[in-house]
């Protein structure tokens, strides 16, 4: 269309300039992606909706169409009504870009290195601990993203943030290698049995004696509603057998490791195991 069907078609009201060189149709009552695809078009080529609005598409935080987060990876020099434009001069990589109803946006952990400058830890981690609950956030892809923007402002702020959640080299091991070493510091506490199959169920450390499970539940792994169901289920299964179920996450460790010895201590002091270590079929 040449510049003046486009103005005689805006006076007579079929089009409806949005952002410069971008028109709706017929009205201006556009959906969300109506006015999320307006503003990708307005910022140019190459352009996806990032920061707050990517965190909004991928359900952490609400959505605010008059403020629309767009990236561009060149130097767009325009600024458009109601459209943030974030210039990058570095093509995003592997792992950064994806899509919802076809509209180009950040992936979860892209969102979160973008926002890191501009949020507080406290922010951060309610972002992080929501993607978890969804299941949306991928921990290798998230190192991967924090090692290559090493660089980046705020990356330190979002390490803190994201630190509960960063997992150990070989986790699960790494966690009990690391617990036990705090154990043998202690020879008053009963050897356990590790790793112990218990019909369906390995446990962590078990005294049978004592009628004890130990279980050391990494956050990443214990936030997500079916892993904590399933760990319930199983907790009141042992317990219907006399056998009782002390969680110690990583983060109190780490914070207090005494403090969980303590605990642990407490709770081998009450009583024994009357059924013994044979299990129960489990039902449901």
């Amino acid at each position: 269309m040449t510049r003046k069907e486009i103005h005689g078609r805006s006076a007579r009201g079929s089009l409806h300039s949005l952002h410069r060189g971008v028109y709706a149709v017929g009205h201006r009552k556009l959906t969300r992606d109506g006015h999320l695809q307006a503003a990708l078009l307005a910022a140019g080529d190459g352009a996806f909706l990032s920061h707050r609005t990517a965190a909004a598409l991928h359900g952490l935080r609400n959505l605010n169409l008059r403020h629309i987060d767009v990236t561009v990876p060149h130097a767009n020099s325009g600024k458009r009504s109601g459209v943030v434009i974030h210039r990058v001069t570095r093509v995003p990589g592997r792992g950064e870009i994806t899509d919802v109803n076809g509209l180009p946006l950040s992936t979860v952990p892209r969102t979160l290195i973008d926002l890191a400058s501009l949020e507080t830890v406290t922010e951060l981690d309610r972002l992080i601990t929501e993607a978890a609950r969804r299941q949306i956030l991928n921990h290798d892809r998230m190192e991967e993203l924090i090692a290559r923007h090493a660089r980046r402002p705020g990356i330190g702020k979002l390490k803190l943030a994201y630190a509960d959640y960063r997992p150990w080299p070989d986790r699960n091991s790494g966690l009990e290698r690391s617990f036990d070493r705090v154990l043998a510091k202690h020879p008053e506490i009963p050897e356990p049995l590790r790793n112990f199959w218990l019909g369906p169920w390995e446990l962590d450390h078990y005294w049978p004696e004592q009628g004890l499970v130990l279980e050391l539940d990494g956050r990443p792994y214990h936030i997500a509603v079916r892993d904590m169901e399933r760990d319930r289920f199983r907790d009141a299964q042992l317990l219907r057998q006399g056998i009782r179920t002390l969680r110690i996450t990583d983060r109190r460790y780490n914070d207090d490791p005494e403090g969980a010895i303590d605990d642990l201590k407490a709770a081998l002091a009450v009583g024994t195991n009357p059924a013994g270590n044979q299990p129960v079929a489990a039902s449901g």
